[in-house]
């Protein structure tokens, strides 16, 4: 399996995607998306909750390539932190997070066949970027300790690898057969 997408690299043409009415058109529903999986959260406590508004990132990603998965990530985190409820401040280390994940999603899904192995590919960048940066973001927000918030965030990232390569298997086979039957111009390429 290669690892990234070969179609990944071709920023000019996932521009020019990007900035046709479909891709803007496109990219706005999967920000919409986004806002509305961010209502599903599923929140433990200030620094433990499930996220399932990944999913909206892994489809722009796959659909658009890094450059829609990275715009969505930074749109999406910035409009569904103003429509949802937060008990939080606003903090950018999140949508730069964000923004990365979709950019990594887009590097491993663009117009690729979805398989176990993609998606644990990208339960495993979501695992790692969660398990990274959210956790540094957590540290500087709140001033807990680095470790107590690193072993916290590992149990739970570990249980949600799983839970989360699922879902983007599930999802993302879904979303591919959809965009199939709808004969979109940025279909993925089926090899």
């Amino acid at each position: 399996m290669q690892l990234c997408s070969k179609h990944a690299f071709r920023f000019r043409e996932q521009l020019k995607n990007i900035h046709s009415v479909q891709g803007i058109c496109l990219g706005g529903l999967f920000v919409s998306l986004y806002v509305v999986l961010s209502l599903f959260n599923i929140r433990f406590s200030e620094i433990l909750e499930f996220r399932l508004a990944f999913l909206a990132l892994a489809a722009a990603a796959f659909y658009g390539g890094p450059l829609m998965g990275m715009t969505v990530g930074i749109a999406g985190d910035v409009i569904s932190f103003f429509v949802t409820p937060q008990s939080a401040p606003f903090f950018p280390g999140f949508t730069l997070t964000y923004a990365l994940m979709g950019f990594l999603f887009g590097m491993f899904l663009y117009r690729t066949r979805i398989t176990p192995g993609r998606a644990l590919l990208g339960g495993l960048t979501e695992f790692v970027i969660s398990c990274t940066l959210s956790t540094f973001w957590l540290h500087l927000m709140y001033g807990m300790e680095w470790q107590y918030l690193l072993t916290i965030r590992l149990v739970k990232n570990t249980i949600a690898l799983g839970v989360y390569t699922v879902l983007l298997y599930v999802f993302l086979n879904a979303f591919s057969r959809i965009l199939g039957v709808a004969g979109t111009a940025a279909k993925p390429v089926r090899s």
